[in-house]
């Protein structure tokens, strides 16, 4: 966060971050207020991004309401934040999906297995 405050900005340049809501870990209320605390004063704005599903993910995707109520707690102390629509959520391409979805067997357990 220091580096941060301390980047230089031209006049109408603002530093931009991305947060990636995760339900019931980091799209509460009081998450909302530390992130308000952590950028007050910079030139600053923020998307949200509500997580993308995986299949070997252990988190889920907030509802709605929840992605709104932490925009709504930004923009009241005046830090410009938009929500991020998803795409390529339907085949697993979207931001924070993109992965190998069969395994690869090592070249060298596909020798060994061969007969001699």
């Amino acid at each position: 966060m220091k580096a941060a405050r301390e980047f230089p900005l031209r006049a109408r340049e603002r530093l931009t971050f991305e947060y990636v809501l995760l339900a019931g870990v980091n799209d509460g209320p009081e998450q909302a207020r530390e992130v308000t605390e952590l950028i007050r004063g910079m030139r600053a704005k923020v998307n949200l991004i509500a997580l993308n599903p995986g299949s070997e993910l252990p988190y889920r995707t907030p509802e709605q309401e929840r992605v709104l109520a932490f925009q709504r707690i930004l923009m009241r102390a005046e830090i410009p934040t938009f929500v991020r629509r998803p795409r390529g959520r339907d085949i697993f391409a979207a931001c924070g999906q993109l992965k190998r979805t069969v395994e690869v067997v090592p070249e060298s357990s596909i020798k060994s297995a061969l007969p001699q």
